[in-house]
Parts: structure tokens; sequence; C-alpha cells
């Protein structure tokens, strides 16, 4: 969702820029057909114009603008514009419909139906509950499409990339390239003049279908295919999936991997910690003194940063900040729980200094290892392993946001 966002912002950007282009082209073309009318110190002014001068003026104005596209009589036919200059881009809850030509990109989000009736030079991003491409339609480009219903009458020119729920290519539709769909039910009865990769549940090849290229589909069960529909080969690949149930011993091993592999990963982030002198907590009286502030600063992170970073995301100059901290907000996730796993081994290491003894390091290591084979079984408790990874990720982003703020000094007279 973020991404959709980012490149609405982006688009909106580039289209502004591509506005001042042209504005800019348009007053290089107004100061060409402009006559001179500078006047020189010795040049008298006419006050009085003949009607015949007046009216060859009239005509030859009717014909400068009907050269340029802009209709002498603008309030009638701004509604009967054909052609839009440029990209387009739609964000609606409601159904959107273009009759008009389109000369670029057409980007568009609607919670309702999309129909694509007119020309359209470039590629077309649609993102709708339902998309209808007419039979009056042309894409010269890609069309790149998620919808619930998807229905194709019209000409694509190139590659077609679909996921749907329902997928219909008309008898007379035609897709110069590639077809890429994914699809619950899907009919193709149109051209296809290159290779169709679809998979489906419910497919039907209908007997007027023709696909130029290979046809590699996947789907429960194989298809009787029309013997002139595919001139290419035909693959076929069950896409069903057969859960079978692991063994206790393939169970026990598959822990055992997933425990080693995190009290690694644990250790590693605790030397490169350690290496760049960031200093945990180690005083089990310090650590219950800030468990409100911990929990706090960990809970207003973990839920407020993300509606934040949405908000942040529809204002341009702060679209790039904004993934910026989305980065860091899932680099505190991922480590979170490692952060609350290191603090508590500090604490343990420096509660059992004297009962073991060996260097600081190397004892906050073993209990790293064995409070993260405990949190590791605690996360198999089907209701106590949520709370458990819930706390631990809050106490770990509360514990790290806590140790980067800056530490107030205290001064002793």
């Amino acid at each position: 969702m973020n991404k959709i966002k980012k490149s609405i912002i982006l688009f909106l950007i580039f289209t502004l820029v591509l506005s001042i282009n042209y504005i800019t082209k348009a007053e290089d073309i107004i100061e060409d057909e402009a006559p001179n009318t500078e006047i020189t110190e010795n040049e008298e002014v006419n006050e009085e114009v003949p009607e015949e001068e007046t009216d060859d003026i009239n005509e030859s104005l009717d014909e400068i603008l009907s050269t340029k596209g802009i209709p002498s009589e603008l309030t009638e036919k701004i509604e009967e514009t054909s052609i839009n200059d440029g990209n387009y881009f739609n964000m609606s809850g409601d159904s959107i419909k273009i009759d008009s030509e389109i000369d670029g990109d057409v980007f568009i989000i609607s919670g309702k139906k999309v129909t694509i009736d007119s020309y359209i030079a470039g590629n077309a991003f649609i993102c709708a509950n339902e998309v209808e491409i007419t039979s009056n339609a042309e894409i010269s480009s890609s069309l790149f499409c998620a919808a619930k219903d998807i229905k194709i009458y019209g000409e694509i020119n190139l590659n077609s990339y679909c996921a749907s729920e329902s997928f219909t290519l008309a008898e007379n539709a035609y897709i110069y390239k590639n077809l890429y769909l994914i699809s619950q039910k899907i009919s193709l009865d149109g051209l296809i003049e290159g290779t169709a990769f679809i998979s489906g549940e419910n497919i039907e090849i209908m007997q007027n279908c023709n696909i130029e290229g290979d046809l590699n589909y996947a789907s429960p069960k194989q298809l009787e295919i029309p013997e002139s529909a595919v001139r290419g080969n035909v693959k076929y690949s069950n896409n069903t999936i057969e859960i079978t149930k692991k063994s206790f011993s393939n169970e026990i091993s598959d822990f055992i991997r997933s425990a080693i592999s995190y009290v690694a990963f644990g250790i590693i982030v605790f030397l490169i910690l350690n290496l760049l002198k960031v200093k945990l907590t180690d005083n089990f009286e310090d650590f219950k003194s800030n468990i409100g502030k911990y929990i706090l600063f960990g809970c207003l992170a973990l839920f407020i940063t993300p509606i934040l970073n949405i908000i942040i995301l529809f204002i341009p100059f702060l679209a790039r900040f904004a993934f910026l901290v989305l980065g860091i907000y899932i680099l505190l996730l991922l480590v979170a729980s490692i952060i609350t796993i290191i603090t508590l081994s500090k604490i343990c290491a420096n509660k059992f200094k004297e009962t073991i003894k060996v260097n600081d390091i190397l004892r906050s290591i073993i209990f790293i290892a064995i409070l993260g084979i405990v949190y590791r079984l605690l996360k198999l408790i089907p209701v106590l392993g949520f709370f458990v990874t819930l706390a631990s990720v809050i106490f770990g982003i509360g514990i790290t946001i806590k140790n980067t703020l800056p530490k107030k000094e205290t001064n002793n007279q």
C-alpha cells in the first residue's frame, strides 16, 4: 500500500513538471504566432481599423486557434475535448470512465468500476473493483491491472499483467504480446500473439481463442483445449497444494534449527552493539524504574508510527523522510525481541557475576543462549506465545528509543 501511495505522489510531481513544460511551450508558440506590435517613435497609431481588416483579423484568429487545437467557442467545446496531453491520474471511490484519448500513461485507483473507452498512448495502471476495456479502447503499451472482475473487449498492444477473481478475454479482443494472469475464473476467446502464462481454478479456452505462442497454465485439472486454439506448446502444472503433517521428530529438528538461528542472530547483534559501545542497562533496579517509559515509548512507536507515516506520505516534500522512517520502523521490528533478550541477559549476567566467573561478554552470551531458547519455547504456546512476542517487541522498541534519547546531565554541586 505504501508503494502505491509513493507512486501516486511521484506521479503527481511528475505531472506538475510536465504541465510547466507544456505552459512554456505554449508561451513560445504564442510568441511565434503573435504579430509584431512594437511601435517606433516615428510610427503613428491608427485609432480606427477598417471593417474589412477587422473581419480578416477575426478569420485569421479563428484559423490560428483551430490549427493549435483550441476551439474558438471555448465554453461550448470544453466538454468535447478529445485529447488529454500527458499522463492521466485519478483516485476516487466512484466509477471512472475514460472516453477521451490520453497522450500518455493512465494511473487509476477506484472503489467501483473503471471503463476504458478510448485510445491510450502509453501504459495503463489500474486498481479497481471492476475493469472493462471496451471494443473502442486501445492501449498502445501494456496493461497492469488488479481487480475483482476484468473484461477485455479491445486491444492491448504489448503485455497484459492481471490479477483478479474473474477474467474475460472476449472474442474480438487482442493482446499483441504476452498475457500474465492469475485468476479464479478465466475465459479466453480472443487473440494472444505471444505466450499465455495463466493460473486459475476454473479455466475455459473457447473455440475461437487463438494463442500464437505457447500456453503455460496451472490448474487443479487438465483442460480440454481446442486443436486450433494454441499454435505453440502447451505446458500444464498442477497448482493444488498437498499439505503433509510433519512428524514429531521433524518438528523437533525444525525447532532446534530455528532456535539456534535466533540465538546466533542475538549473539551477532550483541557483539555489534558491544563493538559500537552501545550501553544497555545491566542493573535490575534501573530496568525496573524505567519499565513505564519502555512500555510508553514502545507502544507509541509500534502503533502510532505507521499511521503518522501514511499521513506524511501525502506531503510531497516529506515523502522521502516517510520512507526513511518506514525503513527504521521495519528494522526495529526485526531486532526488537533480540534487544529485550540482550537487556535481560546483561541483567542476569551482572546478577550472577560472582557465581559464573568468566568475563562479562562471555557470561552475557551464555544468558543470551539460555533466554533465547526459553523465548522460542514460550512462543510455541498458542495464546501465551502471542502475548510474550508482543511484550518482547514493545519492550525492545522502548529500550532502543530510551537509550537513543539524550540523557540529562546532573550537576553535582
